[in-house]
């Protein structure tokens, strides 16, 4: 029977070299990228100009900007709470899955010398819950939550690995899978305080942690789905040399570029 104990002849006793090709490629967890699927931003980012000013997002966008500014994220776990029933069988206690838990997404930023993300996350939360008088000093102030609709996103995290983007001619028909994840209905939940203080300088990390209804995965490469650095897919931009990136206002009309200064930079500037 296929559930029998294992046998003697099932347990390993190779040496190491025979199995190196599997345990020498363990993932990295530096490989990844958090992409920022917004569909509703137009609404929470009405009143702001960080949607439009290229020259704060250097010209990449700032969900593209608030990608790259993501230094730590989660690949999420999950757990089931669980039932007991007792009586089915005699003397046996059972147990069953009855929900389905998803833990909260905590993500950690880089904050920018141009505040976009501070700007952007601000911005999400006070949408949510804004104060409905004109003067916010007033005693009379009040707030009023938003509908969900209108400030719930997508977010997807992409898990990759250092081979994943050699061309298939250097690596042979063996290609290593992207592993995806997106997360429907994210909401910021809670962003910790970030602390200043005069002394050593340090770069400015923003903590956030974000509510959803449920993720799921996709195992599978799809078009669309490969996590990017560069306009031209390449993970490590230095491999390129980009152009400049030209600056349009809102009737389509070139106004000036910024220049890529990848000497001091290694992006745009």
């Amino acid at each position: 029977m296929a559930n029998n104990f294992p046998k003697r002849s099932e347990i390993f006793k190779g040496d190491m070299g025979s199995i190196r090709d599997t345990i020498a490629r363990p993932s990295l967890d530096t490989l990844y990228q958090v992409h920022f699927s917004f569909g509703n931003y137009d609404k929470w980012l009405e009143e702001s100009n960080v949607k439009s000013d290229q020259k704060r997002t250097q010209g990449r966008g700032f969900q593209r900007k608030m990608s790259l500014m993501c230094t730590q994220a989660e690949l999420p776990g999950t757990s089931f709470v669980e039932t007991n029933v007792i009586g089915h069988h005699q003397g046996i206690q059972e147990s069953f899955p009855n929900l389905r838990n998803f833990p909260p997404l905590n993500l950690v930023f880089y904050v920018d010398a141009d505040h976009v993300v501070l700007e952007v996350l601000e911005t999400w939360m006070t949408y949510i819950n804004p104060t409905q008088t004109r003067d916010q000093r007033s005693y009379n102030a009040y707030t009023r939550f938003k509908y969900p609709d209108t400030y719930k996103e997508i977010v997807h995290l992409s898990k990759f690995e250092r081979d994943t983007f050699i061309p298939d001619s250097k690596k042979g028909e063996y290609k290593t899978r992207i592993t995806n994840y997106e997360f429907v209905n994210v909401w910021p939940v809670n962003m910790t305080s970030m602390r200043l203080a005069y002394g050593d300088s340090n770069v400015l990390k923003c903590s956030v942690q974000f509510a959803y209804d449920r993720f799921f995965t996709s195992f599978t490469d799809k078009d669309g789905g490969v996590p990017v650095n560069t306009e031209l897919g390449l993970i490590n931009d230095n491999l390129i040399d980009m152009p400049d990136v030209a600056i349009r206002n809102n009737r389509g009309r070139t106004t000036g570029y910024v220049e890529y200064d990848r000497a001091n930079y290694g992006g745009v500037r």
